[in-house]
């Protein structure tokens, strides 16, 4: 948009009376309150009895507004008008009334017309029906392309007209010429056959598809037979038991019954390993502690060794080794107690075949105990005569 555009329009619109001052800077930026106003103002000018809102409140209002006034204009006054320029409302929009105020300010500079040269050149509006316009367009295009076809075979046709149109000449003329009424039986005859020969090539593809549609009944009836001859044997198989059914349930039910056996004996395995461990645990500790104690009473012994080398007392010696060696025999019967007390009260919540097998394995402990504090036993006796041999030895 040019200054001198601007220019124009504002001095268009001064000339044609507008109330308000419009300046160039008023459309520097969008200003749809301005450009409503002129375009409402303009078209009032144009037609003082169209009806035309001017809500502009909200987006539709302001779209309807724009329509009417493209709508108004277009039909009326056959002025080309962009209204997505009009609705940007910024310098474009004066392009678009610039011709609306060229078209009001040439008719009011004009020289009156006389009344005969005076012709009505509105149309009843019909934009207001956008989708019925596009059909009409396509429409108009479909039969232009038509007309277009066609008219490329005019060479061609022409001459077929000219024949036709001499024919019906002669026919009109000569009344009841021969030779136009033997052409005019050749030619029926001729649409006659091939009518003839149609409805041949229509009997014998009807009757194709009869052949056709037997076939297939045919094979429906065919495969229904099958199907049901299927159903029934499915049922006579579903009916009839097999040979080993009773043995096969039976051994199924063994089978059941020797699993839960087997769970519960594996169960009870798991248990017994389970205390086995506990009880190796707790063997292991008190060996540990029966060492611990067997290294105190060497220690004391070794210490009355060296005390007899020295010339001490051999009595109290021998008084201090009785000593220990009750005090031994004392803590590992205590212990032995303890551990017969404990695997008692483990063990009473259990079954009697569980409560027998883990009487075997304490019998087999207590054993196997008995014998150790036996051997224990012996071995602290001899210890304590070796150590007593030692020290008349070491007397003499």
């Amino acid at each position: 948009m040019s200054y001198r555009e601007l220019r124009n329009f504002c001095e268009q619109m001064r000339a044609l009376g507008y109330h308000r001052i419009i300046s160039i800077e008023n459309f520097r930026r969008p200003n749809f309150e301005l450009v409503a106003d002129i375009l409402y103002w303009l078209a009032l000018k144009y037609d003082p009895n169209t009806d035309i809102s001017d809500n502009i409140d909200e987006e539709r209002h302001r779209v309807e507004f724009i329509k009417q006034i493209t709508t108004l204009f277009v039909s009326k006054a056959r002025l080309k008008i962009n209204p997505k320029r009009l609705y940007m409302a910024d310098v474009y929009a004066v392009q678009e009334i610039l011709k609306i105020s060229t078209f009001l300010y040439k008719a009011q500079i004009s020289l009156p017309a006389e009344e005969e040269e005076v012709h009505d050149f509105s149309l009843p509006s019909k934009l207001s029906n956008i989708k019925s316009h596009k059909v009409l367009a396509q429409e108009i295009t479909d039969l232009a392309t038509r007309l277009y076809d066609q008219l490329g075979k005019e060479d061609e046709v022409r001459i077929a007209r000219e024949k036709a149109l001499q024919f019906l000449s002669n026919v009109s003329r000569s009344g009841n010429s021969q030779s136009e009424q033997s052409y005019i039986q050749k030619c029926i005859q001729t649409i006659l056959k091939q009518q003839e020969s149609s409805i041949q090539e229509m009997s014998k593809y009807v009757s194709g598809l009869e052949r056709e549609q037997k076939q297939i009944e045919e094979k429906i009836k065919r495969k229904t037979k099958e199907l049901e001859q299927a159903e029934k044997r499915l049922k006579g198989m579903t009916s009839v038991k097999p040979a080993y059914q009773e043995e096969y349930d039976r051994q199924e039910y063994e089978l059941e019954k020797l699993y839960q056996i087997y769970v519960e004996k594996f169960r009870n395995l798991v248990y017994l390993e389970h205390v086995l461990d506990a009880q190796n645990k707790q063997a292991e500790m008190e060996q540990k502690k029966k060492d611990q104690i067997l290294q105190g009473v060497r220690g004391a012994i070794q210490k009355a060794q060296i005390s007899d080398l020295r010339g001490g007392d051999d009595d109290g010696n021998d008084d201090q080794l009785e000593q220990l060696g009750d005090d031994s025999r004392l803590q590992s019967s205590n212990q032995e107690k303890r551990k017969n007390e404990f695997m008692r009260q483990q063990h009473g919540g259990f079954n009697k075949q569980q409560m027998d097998e883990d009487g075997e394995v304490d019998d087999i402990d207590d054993l196997s105990g008995g014998e150790n504090e036996e051997e224990e036993e012996e071995e602290d006796e001899d210890g304590i005569e070796n150590l007593e041999d030692d020290g008349e030895d070491a007397d003499f």
